[in-house]
């Protein structure tokens, strides 16, 4: 069996800034995430991390800090935190105070002098969206944004989801990043685009034959995502509560996975062409001829902590009217406190015209995403014996079968790219915008549907599944 596949990378020397570094996602991702990538050597030869928190530590008590906080790390060998220990610094600083940030500057500054070099400044804003102009402010104030000209080092940024909480908002945080870094420093992060599953999406449509050319309404019945969460809102309730799923889920992941799975091809992989495309799509979502069901986990209220109109669950049909997919369906669903975990997107194939034999089911090919990535296809074959009657196999390729090696997380493979300059992972500021009107769309149209009761545990609202049988349709999950 073939091994993880590992690009011979050679970086330039760089320093990553991570503002919000106590945080539950530099705990839980990123700080595993960059501890392993030094032990598997895929970090720059010349690097530092500098992790930016309001709370008193030093650098050794915030590593013990992170680990103890950590499940993927508290299990962590000696040697390797030693190591990491000889690349990153601890920073406290108060956001609310730009002078307690003022030695920043200089902490970066002693980290080149001994080579001589400048790096490349990268600064991942892991703080609520709220700080970004307070933190950006900062860095412009300490002469932090200065690239190196003489050496060709560049300024970079990389922001975390929720970009904004509408159109209006989404549009501020752009300019406001706009008026600091070039659109090609900035870099937008869902990170489901590093799952593995979701960057096969292209490679399985355009490096395949039997399958570009059957990818449009002529061929194609209807589409399907899934993300469906087993976990309730409650350990995230504050945040939840202000998004629900409709922002938390649809307007980035969902509407990115869909971008992908059914734009044309792009001219070529480089970033700006295949997010032009992915752009087409978000601008030509319809709800027109669609439906919406929105529901509420059943004790979400003592979660909350309060009465809410909050949805837990949302389910929807809408169309993209482009010449390719005219007609076609798409239907999205995601919520928590749902019966199994489960992301993936499925192709549902139109039956045969004619079928001389009995029973010949459509095919139907899955993504998925997780767990357990994979990629299967249902095949109608002949069930051995006399006669003929048909069975529909599944032809399946697994990640885990297939690659014997460990399978890199989703923000390993995003602060690589990071780190290399390449955006194609990345979302671009009109994109965020577009998704944003698409679901500001919904937003408005979800204000008429009732907010349904679901047990948890269920599959969420019966009203979904009847409105797909309404459809001639089922939920599939593979």
């Amino acid at each position: 069996m073939p091994n993880i596949h590992k690009i011979n990378r050679s970086l330039p020397p760089t320093i990553l800034t991570i503002f919000g570094a106590t945080g539950d996602l530099s705990a839980d991702y990123l700080l595993p995430a960059l501890l392993h990538m030094h032990t598997e050597g895929l970090l720059p030869k010349d690097f530092h991390l500098v992790c930016v928190g309001r709370r008193e530590f030093t650098t050794k008590s915030y590593l013990d800090f992170i680990i103890k906080k950590s499940a993927a790390l508290k299990k962590l060998p000696a040697a390797p935190k030693a190591s990491f220990l000889k690349i990153l610094s601890y920073y406290k600083g108060n956001f609310n105070d730009a002078k307690s940030f003022e030695p920043l500057a200089e902490i970066l500054a002693d980290r080149e002098k001994p080579r001589h070099k400048c790096y490349n400044r990268l600064y991942y804003f892991a703080t609520s969206p709220k700080l970004f102009s307070t933190i950006t402010g900062i860095l412009k104030a300490s002469g932090l944004l200065m690239s190196c000209q003489s050496h060709q080092r560049q300024v970079r940024v990389l922001v975390e989801k929720p970009f904004g909480f509408n159109r209006v908002s989404a549009r501020g945080l752009n300019k406001l990043l706009l008026k600091h870094f070039s659109e090609d420093e900035i870099y937008r992060i869902d990170h489901y685009q590093g799952k593995e599953t979701v960057q096969n999406l292209m490679v399985v449509r355009f490096a395949n034959a039997i399958f570009e050319p059957l990818w449009n309404n002529k061929y194609i019945d209807h589409i399907q995502i899934s993300v469906l969460e087993q976990d309730t809102a409650k350990l995230r309730a504050e945040f939840y509560d202000q998004t629900g799923a409709l922002r938390d889920f649809v307007q980035n992941h969902i509407l990115q996975i869909l971008s992908l799975i059914t734009m044309d091809e792009p001219k070529d992989l480089t970033a700006n062409y295949i997010r032009d495309e992915k752009l087409k799509i978000l601008l030509r979502l319809d709800l027109k001829n669609g439906w919406i069901v929105r529901g509420q986990y059943r004790g979400y209220a003592k979660d909350a902590g309060h009465s809410s109109q909050t949805e837990t669950y949302i389910a929807l049909k809408a169309f993209i009217n482009t010449p390719r997919w005219q007609g076609v369906p798409v239907y999205l669903r995601t919520g928590k406190a749902l019966s199994k975990k489960l992301a993936e997107v499925s192709i549902h194939f139109k039956e045969l015209d004619r079928c001389i034999f009995r029973n010949c089911a459509p095919n139907i090919l899955t993504f998925r995403i997780q767990p357990d990535e994979s990629v299967h296809l249902q095949v109608n074959n002949k069930i051995p014996g006399f006669g003929i009657s048909l069975h529909q196999g599944d032809y399946e390729f697994g990640y885990n079968k297939a690659f014997m090696s460990e399978i890199p997380s989703a923000y390993e493979r995003l602060l690589l790219d990071f780190m290399e300059g390449d955006q194609r992972l990345f979302i671009r500021s009109d994109e965020i915008e577009a998704a944003w009107k698409f679901v500001d769309g919904i937003s408005q149209a979800q204000k008429k549907q009732p907010l349904l009761n679901y047990k948890p545990g269920s599959n969420g609202p019966g009203e979904a599944d009847s409105m797909m049988a309404k459809d001639g349709k089922n939920w599939w999950t593979k």
